[in-house]
């Protein structure tokens, strides 16, 4: 049983403005996929798992009046935290008379502002001390804190010659505070709070629970090897249906989930309905409520939205809310010769890390057979077919035997010499 929280009444929670729409997402921000479940229930539980009372009022569609003896800790309404960080800022403004804002400092804060994409010097999270109104003015002049953070330095290997570098390094922290309010900001900040996530609710909260876990996964693993003991690590909500042929590790599985015969499900977050079709691969991935993927796709390292439909290949790539990608189709996600480039806001900007694949907005779709090059961006609403001279539409009556070729979407007797 998880330990008593005990209230704090001195904070209170909440929620401001992002400065710009999103890109490449359809809102509001609150609906984007963060960790398994809406990115407003993520900020909300990172508050209420503290002991913190968490305000509906969003600051900047109007002001409000400060209690004169509670701390404000808001945090922008487009971006993802974990409860670490709140944790972390609360102790600060209570040895502060001033008002703060949130800044990693080390390898996190390198890693935070690459997912900025050149927007690093606007207030992510702030904390306002009692007293005063509370407005988006005022949040803006909130002075920037270093703050310290927990990290743990993780490598993970590239294909060698197509990258700048044969390895990955990246930092891990649950003080995670980043940006949602571009694709690829959503897709980095759901990979780089994944590892930590599922550390934290698969290994345990406290040192009994980890203890106790780690006893029954050496039992089910019959094997004291590191990676056979953490693929056992698994949670599963009500009426999950996995078949006994399919392979699920290191995951975490919300109410209701289905994963079919020999489907591979490795390090992920399956939202609440969400489905795996057999022979389907899905690794390091986010897959949002009622999201599907498809018999013999592949999805790595992506992020799903709900009720969206995978059944091509796909990696370091964002399907927005009822968006599809059909099979044989693919998002790529390398670029010839360096980083790959995003639009973002109207400016063409490095992603992060020089890595992403590709966004497709909410309700389009990606037909069979078609390929979209790195960083590129489907708007809403959209359906991409392939080119119509390559696709048989229409068949002569009385065709005879022999060997026949498509040419403008007919055929027409193929040459000897094709």
């Amino acid at each position: 049983m998880a330990a008593l929280v005990r209230q704090d009444s001195s904070v209170i929670g909440g929620r401001f403005c992002a400065p710009r729409p999103l890109d490449g997402l359809e809102g509001p921000p609150a609906r984007l996929p963060f960790l398994g479940m809406t990115l407003e229930e993520r900020q909300r539980r990172a508050f209420l798992e503290l002991g913190l009372d968490f305000s509906d009022d969003v600051v900047g569609t109007g002001d409000a009046d400060l209690p004169e003896d509670r701390i404000r800790v808001l945090v922008r309404e487009d971006v993802a935290l974990g409860q670490r960080a709140v944790q972390r800022l609360v102790e600060l403004a209570k040895t502060e008379e001033r008002d703060i804002a949130w800044r990693a400092s080390g390898r996190v804060g390198n890693i935070a502002s690459e997912v900025a994409l050149g927007f690093d010097d606007e207030p992510w999270l702030v904390a306002l001390q009692p007293g005063g109104r509370a407005s988006l003015e005022r949040v803006a002049d909130c002075v920037f804190v270093d703050v310290e953070v927990d990290e743990r330095l993780v490598e993970f290997p590239l294909p060698p010659g197509q990258f700048e570098a044969d390895v990955l390094e990246l930092p891990l922290t649950e003080s995670i505070v980043l940006p949602c309010g571009h694709w690829a900001q959503l897709l980095w900040a759901n990979l780089l709070g994944l590892g930590p996530f599922l550390y934290r609710t698969l290994g345990g909260r406290n040192v009994v629970e980890m203890g106790a876990r780690l006893v029954r996964a050496l039992a089910r693993a019959r094997s004291t090897d590191p990676a056979r003991v953490m693929a056992t690590y698994v949670r599963l909500g009500e009426q999950c249906r996995i078949h006994p042929t399919a392979v699920v590790e290191s995951s975490w599985l919300a109410d209701g989930v289905e994963v079919g015969a020999n489907a591979v499900v490795r390090g992920c977050i399956l939202g609440e309905g969400a489905s795996v079709e057999a022979l389907a691969i899905v690794e390091g991935s986010v897959v949002a409520a009622q999201a599907t993927v498809q018999r013999q796709a592949m999805v790595k390292y992506s992020v799903l939205g709900r009720r969206s439909h995978a059944a091509g290949d796909m990696q370091l790539g964002v399907l927005d809310r009822e968006a599809a990608l059909k099979k044989t189709a693919a998002l790529l996600d390398q670029a010839i010769g360096g980083a790959v480039r995003v639009s973002a806001w109207g400016r063409l900007v490095r992603a992060p890390l020089g890595l992403a694949g590709v966004g497709v907005g909410r309700g389009s779709v990606v037909g069979a057979n078609v390929f979209v090059a790195a960083g590129r961006t489907i708007p809403p609403g959209v359906v991409v077919v392939p080119a119509p001279e390559g696709v048989l539409r229409r068949i002569p009556a009385e065709l005879p035997e022999g060997t026949y070729a498509i040419r403008d979407g007919t055929l027409v007797p193929a040459r000897s010499d094709t």
